[in-house]
């Protein structure tokens, strides 16, 4: 079982190549963790940080001496939905998860700054809260002639009261109107986090214990008005953006993650995931069920068991041998610690992880 402890390549790549899946902006690594990235030379890198110009089709004959080879770059970066279609700034992976290498070595580029505190910056994207947040707007609509909304795009909110639909309204309570009555005027300028609701989190009885937010951008006011909606630009998105989404109190979702001693020992399970799907291995974000009250804290690792048969579930019956011992099958990093619930990056997996796993964490690890 790999140890980061004496290997702390694995993690500044898997760190780096989860922030690329979600968008956001480069993520650091030390110079000193540079030199141990893909088995390259001091100086190398498995990845490429866009500048201004760069597309696709020059990059694959810069790295891989065909330019024609843009189609397998591409296959490596799902987190660029058009090839067309790079920023400055981007993460730009030169070679498959797998450790395939890519036809040419990519002479000594640009490396990430780390942050200042010898950790990594790491994107957020999502987290749990205990109860339902409150939000502050709601985009009602856009000139844009498309479902989805994106970076650049202006669109119309309203806050306030005018962020609630009727059937809302009526849930209110009177303290929560009071509030919403009371909010602080917008101004040009200001800043929101884009969010949208995902699934509530329920326990065996199926009562709702925690509610999922999706963090999708960044809207700048540019335009307050009494008469009509307020207008917003989106100056950042990682995902699409609709109609209805909400806006909250602007929170930076890129954080400074330093591996941290735990100092408890706690077991926990994985509750959810930040993307639709059941099982998931390295570079993938998963929410698991202890958070701070429960002393965990950012930086510190869960390793996750299960108990399996090696042959295929489709093989042998479904149900698990409760004799078979578990087995350690990966571990994973606190990215953000919530009251009880905390979000994590799956740094290491032998198997699949999958939602339900059982996960520890050791006091002095």
């Amino acid at each position: 079982m790999w140890n980061s402890d004496r290997n702390p390549s694995r993690l500044t790549r898997v760190a780096a190549a989860a922030a690329a899946a979600l968008s956001l902006m480069a993520v650091g690594t030390s110079a000193e963790a540079q030199t141990y990235l893909s088995g390259q030379k001091a100086g190398g890198s498995d990845y490429h940080v866009v500048n201004d110009g760069d597309t696709l089709w020059d990059l694959s004959g810069t790295f891989y001496g065909d330019t024609y080879e843009w189609p397998r770059m591409w296959s490596y970066n799902a987190h660029i939905t058009n090839p067309h279609w790079i920023y400055p700034g981007d993460i730009v992976y030169l070679r498959a998860a797998t450790g395939e290498q890519p036809g040419a070595t990519q002479s000594a580029g640009q490396a990430l700054a780390a942050a200042p505190s010898g950790g990594l910056y790491m994107p957020v994207g999502g987290y749990i809260l205990n109860e339902e947040a409150p939000y502050v707007g709601r985009i009602r609509a856009s000139r844009k002639g498309a479902a989805m909304l994106s970076e650049f795009d202006t669109a119309w909110v309203g806050f306030g009261e005018e962020s609630y639909s009727e059937e809302e309204k009526e849930k209110l309570s009177e303290e929560e109107r009071r509030r919403i009555q009371a909010g602080e005027s917008v101004q040009v300028g200001d800043r929101f986090s884009i969010v949208r609701q995902g699934e509530t989190i329920k326990n065996d009885d199926g009562e709702a214990i925690g509610y999922k937010y999706l963090v999708l951008g960044v809207a700048q006011v540019t335009k307050v008005s009494e008469e009509h909606y307020d207008e917003i630009d989106i100056v950042q998105s990682w995902q699409e953006i609709y109609r209805g989404d909400m806006l909250i109190p602007y929170e930076r979702q890129l954080k400074v993650v330093k591996q941290t001693t735990a100092s408890t020992d706690g077991v926990a399970k994985v509750v959810d995931t930040m993307r639709p799907g059941s099982i998931f291995g390295e570079q993938n974000y998963v929410f698991i069920n202890k958070g701070a009250a429960d002393g965990v804290r950012s930086g510190n690792r869960f390793f996750a068991y299960q108990r399996f048969e090696g042959l295929h579930l489709d093989e042998v019956d479904d149900a698990v041998d409760e004799k078979i011992p578990w087995s350690r099958v990966g571990q994973m990093m606190v990215i953000d610690v919530r009251e009880n619930y905390s979000t994590a990056l799956i740094i290491d997996s032998s198997r699949e992880i999958a939602v339900g796993d059982r996960l520890e964490m050791y006091n002095g690890h």
